[in-house]
């Protein structure tokens, strides 16, 4: 596990990347960590597993950095999976297209990772 950031930390295994996020993540946070976020994401990442749990607001900013992970995961075969995310971040997510044929809703990261299985497979 790289060393923990304070909107982000991240776990890369072979089945599964692991991001979890934290605080506000909006125009102000994304600006200056987008690059490393993205940096830490494996190029080759499949299942990439977006924890929302201790998020308290996303905006527009975050969105658009979701959408680079989703697309790198999509371009690899994988699924993303957003995993505990509060009403703010929900509404949000749900409100600009992130739909349950596009990414999966779970309630933790524990119910994102138990659905990938140990196969890598989700």
């Amino acid at each position: 596990m790289n060393m923990p950031h304070p909107l982000y930390a991240v776990e890369v295994t072979p089945e599964y990347t692991l991001l979890r996020f934290s605080g506000n993540v909006d125009a102000y946070s994304v600006e200056k960590t987008r690059p490393e976020v993205l940096s830490s994401v494996p190029e080759t990442a499949a299942n990439i597993i977006i924890d929302l749990t201790k998020v308290e607001f996303l905006d527009s900013h975050g969105v658009g950095m979701l959408v680079s992970l989703l697309k790198r995961s999509h371009k690899n075969n994988g699924k993303t999976f957003f995993a505990g995310a509060a009403p703010q971040p929900l509404s949000v997510l749900k409100m600009v297209g992130f739909n349950n044929t596009i990414v999966t809703y779970t309630q933790n990261a524990q119910e994102a990772i138990s659905l990938i299985g140990k196969n890598g497979q989700a």
